[in-house]
């Protein structure tokens, strides 16, 4: 046992940009890297542990032949329950929702999917789409798909480096160009556009939309303000997120802190500022701006120093 470095699945997605290859150290053949799956078990993209005496090993891997390191709090859950991600948004992400558990469990055989969002970076006047300015209707948002005016019903929320968006299963939402973002959400890919403004694929189609199961999981009334759900829990540490599927913290190292994983979870460690140093069982491990690591449940608490900014996910 010990603190797990992740190599990330890259996707190259046709809104994605260069900055997750320039500037977080995320290797791929392609140059546009729209995300970056740093802690994941799901089938289109695991990660893969790229140090110590499992190198080469997926995550998955991983946790089917020591099921301990994800945590008796994980039990509850049928597999790995989150996905952490960096995004790109080089231009504006598909106006889109996704479903939750039980329609996503009755429809289409996997869960649904809430999120968190943390802006890394954004430039001036980025913002993101979350929710609508004030609640409507079934009726009126179907209508809005129709005529191309899904977006002036949108709550569009200019955003700044270090806001956090909490968007629970069934809002509307879309990142636009110019933000990037660590994402926590559930273990699952399970996306239904119901806009990509006329947008082509790679192969020149139209990207594909899917309207009736859109408009039938939207909570039209949702609304979404930044920051609703953070709080300060102590001295550099900011918890930004926590419902069911998992709790997610800012935490600032500013010389010297500690990270802990008990029995009951795992903890998920990304490194969106600066550097650092863990230290644990005479053994150091440097994490740098981009990298992600795993520290099993179990392995208890963990020194770093340095000067960085992390965000944490546990269950």
């Amino acid at each position: 046992m010990y603190p797990f470095k992740l190599k990330a699945a890259t996707k190259d997605y046709v809104w994605g940009g260069i900055k997750l290859k320039e500037f977080y150290s995320k290797d791929s053949l392609s140059d546009v890297i729209a995300e970056s799956w740093e802690v994941s078990c799901h089938p289109d993209g695991p990660s893969v542990i790229e140090n110590g005496q499992y190198e080469g090993v997926t995550l998955a891997e991983l946790l089917e032949a020591n099921p301990r390191y994800a945590g008796t709090n994980s039990e509850k859950f049928p597999f790995f329950p989150i996905l952490v991600k960096l995004i790109d948004a080089k231009s504006n992400l598909s106006v889109q929702v996704h479903p939750g558990d039980d329609y996503a469990l009755a429809n289409e055989g996997q869960f649904g999917k809430t999120e968190m969002w943390y802006i890394v970076e954004c430039e001036k006047g980025a913002g993101v789409y979350c929710g609508f300015k004030k609640p409507i209707t079934k009726e009126q948002l179907r209508a809005s798909l129709e005529n191309g005016t899904i977006t002036d019903l949108l709550n569009f929320i200019e955003v700044k480096k270090g806001d956090c968006l909490f968007i629970e299963s069934g809002t509307v939402h879309a990142i636009c160009g110019g933000c990037v973002i660590c994402e926590i959400q559930q273990n699952s890919s399970l996306t239904y556009r119901l806009s990509d403004y006329g947008r082509l694929d790679k192969d020149g189609k139209p990207r594909q939309l899917h309207i009736d199961k859109a408009v039938e999981v939207t909570d039209t009334s949702k609304v979404v303000r930044p920051n609703a759900n953070s709080c300060a829990m102590g001295e550099g540490v900011t918890r930004l997120a926590q419902c069911k599927y998992f709790t997610t913290d800012k935490v600032v190292v500013d010389g010297e802190t500690t990270l802990c994983a008990d029995e009951d979870s795992f903890l998920t460690v990304t490194c969106v500022d600066g550097s650092a140093t863990f230290y644990y069982n005479g053994k150091n491990y440097e994490i740098n701006t981009g990298d992600t690591y795993f520290l099993p449940a179990g392995i208890g608490v963990v020194r770093v120093e340095g000067d960085a900014e992390l965000i944490t996910a546990r269950v």
